[in-house]
């Protein structure tokens, strides 16, 4: 897989939402993976600008992008797009055939407390689902890091990622909350 060398600045990266499944390839992910139960299965990868996440519960779908404003996506099923502001809080809540609810937010801090939690995070990392680091843009800033951590039973799924952004010195934190019948 062809990794890019760098992550777009945070203020280029949006949320977007679709009621529809999407091809992986389209994120040109660094790194999937996958989950399936009785009730439902999850599709989830690790791309420059964040992640993907879907889930199908057979007869419907939802997608949850987080990636560049610049990367082309179809408008098909496409519910929302939202760019995250400093110190501002997204909510999104969704009823399909099962509850949904995302959470996002970004946390523009200092240089010494972004490198503090980006050694924290890559601690944590051999224990999350999916961590990828990109490699570093320059020899000034650490690679780019993210995380993906799932918990979950037949009926909910809980996914919380961690994204830096060393350039800005930001951390995308994201959560999300499906429930099924």
């Amino acid at each position: 897989m062809n990794a890019q060398s760098f992550r777009p600045s945070i203020h280029e990266t949006c949320y977007r939402l679709f009621t529809r499944p999407l091809h992986p390839e389209l994120f040109s992910p660094a790194v999937v993976g996958r989950l399936k139960t009785s009730k439902y299965s999850v599709s989830l990868g690790i791309c420059s600008g964040g992640h993907f996440l879907q889930l199908s519960d057979g007869q419907h779908g939802i997608s949850e992008v987080t990636a560049p404003d610049s990367q082309v996506l179809t408008s098909f099923g496409h519910q929302r797009t939202y760019f995250f502001q400093d110190d501002e809080e997204l909510q999104v809540e969704a009823d399909c055939p099962f509850r949904y609810r995302f959470t996002g937010q970004i946390d523009p801090v200092e240089y010494s407390v972004f490198s503090r939690v980006q050694m924290e995070l890559e601690e944590q990392a051999h224990r999350a689902f999916l961590s990828f680091r990109y490699p570093a843009k320059n020899r000034l800033f650490p690679g780019p890091l993210s995380l993906i951590q799932v918990e979950g039973s037949e009926r909910m799924l809980n996914v919380h990622t961690f994204h830096t952004f060393p350039e800005d010195s930001t951390i995308l934190r994201t959560q999300t909350l499906f429930e099924l019948n």
